[in-house]
């Protein structure tokens, strides 16, 4: 990181920058104070010693930095009113450079998380404007999202939960780790967002539905099959035109992937019978585009 060290001290000021650049940091060393200093500091480390009048308008123009007061003694002046400006903290001399090296890694810690959170938090905005989601009903968990696609269902339940300001833990049904929660039950406190219930049959269905009414859980479901749940949030109906894809399939190329995707979710009857074709021209056309019946 690159480091300006302002301190009128100067052997103090050479011994932590020798210090710094021993373990990778670029430091800079001055003993004025310049509210011009071009704002290109990661991290700027201040002796209360050189303040003056004018270290408010020095720190609301390096407002980017992470600043790190260096005092004498602690008082107003040399903590109180330089926090609230804008400062982040302070440390009191004279102190162990290790300890000034860990007050430095935390905060730029901690602005990288700010930064990831501020990164993903404008990713959801800008996909929650692009989709017609609803405003969250006021249910509590254990209930079920029922969707027209996986995306309207997910953008649903971080919108809930953004909105009551609460975490999940993250499961899907399409792999067998969902199973650890009937092992090992979650606290009452833990939340769970689980995914693809259309993924398992009908009977696994209704079993699973069952102990879930037991935790604090919120299903999603992308499919038009009617279940019996206490509480289901259908926004299947919502159209979401972001979900149609780039590319126009043709008429045979929709039956194949269509089949592929559900052949092993439905009996062939029902899968047929939603298809609006008969049973024998489901099994001709899975041997002309060469699906296996999926067990």
């Amino acid at each position: 990181m690159n480091i300006l060290i302002i301190e009128n001290e100067t052997y103090l000021a050479q011994s932590i920058a020798s210090k710094l650049a021993d373990i990778g940091h670029e430091c800079h060393i001055t003993s004025i104070m310049d509210s011009n200093t071009k704002n290109t500091h990661d991290v700027i480390l201040i002796s209360s010693s050189i303040c003056g009048d004018h270290y408010e308008k020095f720190i609301h123009n390096h407002a980017d930095a992470i600043i790190i007061m260096m005092i004498s003694y602690v008082s107003d002046d040399t903590v109180s009113k330089p926090i609230k400006a804008g400062a982040k903290d302070y440390i009191l001399k004279p102190f162990m450079i290790d300890e000034l090296i860990r007050k430095i890694e935390h905060y730029r810690s901690c602005k990288d998380i700010a930064t990831k959170i501020n990164f993903y938090s404008s990713y959801f905005n800008f996909i929650e404007k692009e989709l017609n989601t609803p405003t969250p009903f006021p249910y509590t968990p254990p209930f079920v999202i029922k969707s027209n696609s996986q995306r309207s269902a997910d953008i649903y339940a971080m919108k809930y939960a953004r909105e009551k300001n609460i975490h999940f833990e993250f499961y899907t049904l399409k792999e067998d780790r969902y199973k650890n929660i009937l092992k090992n039950p979650p606290s009452k406190s833990t939340i769970i967002y689980i995914t693809n219930l259309e993924e398992l049959k009908r009977q696994e269905r209704k079993d699973f539905l069952e102990i879930a009414l037991k935790y604090s859980m919120i299903i999603s479901l992308v499919s038009t099959d009617k279940i019996i749940f206490p509480q289901i949030i259908d926004i299947s109906h919502i159209p979401n035109n972001h979900e149609i894809g780039a590319e126009i399939l043709s008429v045979k190329e929709y039956e194949k992937a269509i089949i592929a995707k559900f052949e092993g979710r439905y009996p062939d009857i029902e899968l047929a019978k939603k298809l609006g074709m008969s049973r024998k021209s489901l099994w001709e056309k899975r041997k002309k585009y060469g699906i296996s019946r999926k067990k």
